[in-house]
Formats: structure tokens, C-alpha cells, sequence
């Protein structure tokens, strides 16, 4: 039977005036890989940064829990700012202010400074959210392809950043490992600004302040409570404060947000134009995804001669052991597009969906086989990389093209809000289900956290049926609608 959704690539409302195309995509390309590596930098040097700033395990969590709360705060601001003021400017300053933090974090004299450092870098959450909004301009009907190219680059940056990482942290000195990732952020800026034409549609209207200061501080708060609830108690004033105080903020925002002419999210893109039951979707795929990481993470590493499970990984070990995924998941967003194009972008989504609860079952059934529980991560790839490839391009498709910066932003944000919940209820399980006499975390806790997320991915393949019905359709322009349309430039 003949698919009759609309198709990703040719639904993006871009212009006619294509400048650039698909020349953009590789310098793009460049960048993400840069932007793979970094995020995926500092975990293996956690142990390492805290004997040089003489700090505790339990403040190392800061290392990454700054960098996530100036995510959550960064990036709906600057993806507004790039709808208003040019997708490439904002692309310039965001790879401009990671350099700066990554110098200050290899730098830094005290655990505060490097903390500084890491709150600069919360900018590098932008970067894919402007790029998209760059490609469904520059690359016209090749958006959708190009966009899935963009995310497996950002995936095989994340598995090369890993190994490099590894093998820096074990045979070179520390300086020069925290170094490395600005000298790449410093090329990928002077590549981009050569090469890369500006983004010419524009915005009006001024700038919601208020309205970026409610959702970034409620969402701030939220995922503080969130992420201190196992460690402070869930019924803790302090918890109970954060997370009632987050959520009563994006409440006002809310009702702020319908009550202005510019708002910073156009709440009518969530309600009718289908973009919120793909947020929702998002979400759910960040439950499974972000908030089983570092589960899975902790059984590589677990010593079966001490716990009874696990594999006694290293940190090198553990690199290796989880290069399956990004790698299968570069190669299945490059090809996420096609196959859609085939059979509908619903059956890929759902065979997304089937693969991922496969990988998530295949970690239950392999749990005692090194072998199996790595091949599982091909698996999982590639339904990860079938996911996130074509999951944004729909949410960029159902925005006018001046808001594809905030669309794409919505998107980045649902994600890291979902995986970063989920993070703290899978926390709450392994801290109830313990070895008995002890603290550490039963064979039983793995397994129920890897259940839940079977029963997420079960749940996606439920719902995307719906995707016609629920999830909008791609964006056309009423012919009265009038956008500021800038003069085309080859280059800066």
C-alpha cells in the first residue's frame, strides 16, 4: 500500500533561494564530530581531574551536572537568538565560548574554576538544535539526509572522543588531554566561518527575556531536585522546594508565554502543530537512552569475583566495549531517510522501537556473555541512530522556518529533561534493590531498569501509529505570511 505521510525531505518549508546546499553539510559535519568527542571527553578523566583539584567523589558530580543545568538554560536562548539574528552567527559564538570554557577547565586552578569552565561549555547544547536550522535552508530537499548525517557524525565524534580519551588518560598527561578538545573547537569555528553561508530567513519581533528566564530556571530546578532526590530524600523540603519550585516556574512560563506577541516558544507549535506529541516521543526515547547509560555503564564494570555480576571492565575496557553503539548508529542515521522513504518514516520509527527493546533484552539474556551483551550494542545503534535521525527532522518540519532554531531546541531539551528524570528514578532503583548487608546494587536492580525501558520501547512502537494523526504535518506558509528574507551571501 502506498505510505501517505508526508514525506521529511521535501516538507522542510525552505526556500527556492538554496545557497550553499549540501556543500554546508561536511563542514557542518566537522563540527559535530568535534562536538561527539567533547561531550564524551570528561567522563573517563573524572577520577584524574579529581586527584589534581583534590575533590571528593561526590563533588566530581558537579563535572557533569554543570554542564547539563547551562544546557537546559543555554540552549532555548540561543536557538532564539539564531532564529533572530542568523543560525551561523550563533553556530560562530557558540564554538567561540566552548573554546574559552575548555581552556579554562584545562587551566583551572580550583575545582570552582573548572566548574566555571564546564558552565561555558553548557553552550555546546546549541549546536545541533542551529545547525538543523541551517540545513533545512541550505540543504532544501536533502534536509532530511543531511540532518541524519549530521546526528551519526555527532555519534561517531562521541565513540572517537571515547577511545581517544582512554587512551590519553592512561599514556599522556592530563594537561594536554584537557587541551585537546579546544584546539578542535577552534578549527571547527575558522571551517565554518570560511566555508559556511549565513541562514537568511529571520524572526520578528523582540527577544522573550522573561520568558528564557522561566524556562531555564524551572527547568534548572526541576532537574536539581531530580537529580538530588536519591541522595537527599524524595520527601526532603529542599527536594520537595526544587522540584515544586521548578515546576510552579515553567507553569507561569507558560501563562506568560500566551499572553505576549513574541514569544520565546510559540505554544501553538505544541498544541496544533504536532510538535508536542513528537516532544513526547523524544522524551520517552530519552528515558531509554540517557537514563540507561550509565547503568549499563557501572555492569561493564562491576567485578563478578566480588559482586557476582559484571564484567571488571577498566575505563579503556568499557570505551571499547561501547563503541558497538555509536558506531552502529552512525551508519543508521546516514541511511534513516531512505528507508523512510521506502516504507514510511511510522514502520521505521517502530522498527526503531523494536530494536531498541531487543538491545535492552538482549542485556537481560547476555548478562554472564562479555561477547553477547557487546554485539547487543549493534542492535541497539541502530535503532538509536533510525531514532535520532529522523525524530528532529520531523520536529524542524512542523515549525515556520524563523522558528526552526527553538523547534530544534524544544527537541534537544526534551530529551535531556527525560533522560536526566530518568537518571534519578533509575538511581532510586538500584539504591532500593541491594546486595544484602550492603550498598551496592543487585543483579536484580540491572535487570528491572533494563524491563522498564523495554516497556518504553514497547510504548513508542504503540504510539507511532499515531504520527499522522497526532504529529502535525510539515509546515506550509499562509499567503498572506510574511518573513524577513535577507540577502543571500556564498560566504562570510
Amino acid at each position: 500500500m502506498p505510505v501517505t505521510e508526508p514525506n521529511i525531505q521535501s516538507n522542510l518549508g525552505v526556500s527556492t533561494r538554496q545557497v550553499g546546499g549540501f556543500a554546508a553539510v561536511g563542514f557542518l559535519a566537522f563540527s559535530e564530530v568535534t562536538s561527539g568527542m567533547l561531550q564524551s571527553w570528561y567522563i573517563p578523566l573524572i577520577p584524574q581531574i579529581g586527584q589534581r583539584l583534590a575533590v571528593n567523589p561526590a563533588q566530581l558530580n558537579w563535572v557533569l551536572a554543570s554542564y547539563l543545568l547551562s544546557t537546559v538554560i543555554c540552549v532555548p536562548v540561543l536557538a532564539k537568538l539564531g532564529d533572530k539574528y542568523g543560525h551561523r552567527r550563533m553556530v560562530l559564538f557558540v564554538l567561540g565560548t566552548v573554546t574559552i570554557g575548555t581552556i579554562i577547565t584545562a587551566a583551572a586552578p580550583s575545582f570552582g574554576i573548572f566548574l566555571l569552565g564546564r558552565i561555558i561549555q553548557g553552550t555546546l547544547g546549541a549546536l545541533l538544535p542551529l545547525e538543523f536550522a541551517i540545513l533545512r535552508e541550505r540543504a532544501g530537499a536533502s534536509a532530511g539526509r543531511a540532518i541524519g548525517i549530521l546526528v551519526g557524525c555527532l555519534g561517531g565524534g562521541g565513540a572517537a572522543g571515547t577511545l581517544l580519551v582512554g587512551i590519553l588518560g592512561t599514556h599522556a598527561n592530563l594537561t594536554i588531554a584537557l587541551y585537546l578538545p579546544a584546539a578542535l573547537t577552534l578549527a571547527s569555528l575558522a571551517t565554518i566561518a570560511m566555508f559556511v553561508p549565513e541562514t537568511t530567513t529571520r524572526a520578528t519581533g523582540s527577544i522573550d527575556w522573561t520568558g528564557a528566564a522561566l524556562l531555564g530556571t524551572g527547568l534548572a530546578a526541576f532537574l536539581v531536585g531530580i537529580s538530588n532526590g536519591s541522595k537527599l530524600g524524595w520527601t526532603s523540603t529542599t527536594t520537595l522546594m526544587a522540584i515544586g519550585g521548578g515546576l510552579a516556574l515553567l507553569v507561569v512560563f507558560v501563562v506568560t508565554e500566551k499572553k505576549i506577541s513574541s514569544p520565546l516558544v510559540d505554544l501553538t507549535l505544541l498544541t496544533k502543530g504536532g510538535v508536542g506529541f513528537l516532544l513526547g516521543l523524544t522524551a520517552l526515547f530519552g528515558l531509554q537512552f540517557y537514563g540507561a547509560a550509565t547503568v549499563t555503564a557501572l555492569y561493564f564494570a562491576s567485578k563478578p569475583e566480588i559482586v557476582g555480576y559484571g564484567f571488571g571492565l577498566d575505563s579503556m575496557g568499557i570505551g571499547l566495549a561501547i563503541t558497538p553503539v555509536p558506531f552502529a548508529l552512525m551508519i543508521a542515521s546516514s541511511l534513516a531517510d531512505s528507508l523512510a522513504q521506502r516504507i514510511g518514516t511510522r514502520a521505521v520509527l517502530q522498527i526503531s522501537a523494536v530494536l531498541i527493546s531487543i538491545w535492552f533484552g538482549g542485556l537481560i539474556v547476555f548478562r554472564h556473555s562479555l561477547t553477547g551483551f557487546i554485539s547487543m550494542g549493534l542492535i541497539g545503534g541502530t535503532g538509536v541512530g533510525l531514532f535520532i535521525a529522523l525524530l528532529p527532522a520531523l520536529v524542524i518540519s512542523r515549525a515556520r522556518p524563523q522558528d526552526s532554531g527553538i523547534a530544534g531546541a524544544l527537541y534537544n531539551t526534551s530529551r535531556t529533561v527525560a533522560g536526566a528524570t530518568a537518571g534519578a528514578v533509575f538511581t532510586a532503583i538500584m539504591s532500593g534493590m541491594v546486595i544484602s548487608g550492603s550498598k551496592i546494587p543487585s543483579e536484580t536492580a540491572f535487570i528491572a531498569v533494563w524491563s522498564v525501558c523495554i516497556g518504553v520501547g514497547v510504548f513508542i512502537f504503540v504510539l507511532a501509529p499515531f504520527l499522522n494523526k497526532l504529529g502535525g504535518k510539515a509546515y506550509q506558509p499562509e499567503p498572506t505570511e510574511q518573513l524577513i528574507d535577507l540577502p543571500v551571501r556564498e560566504s562570510s
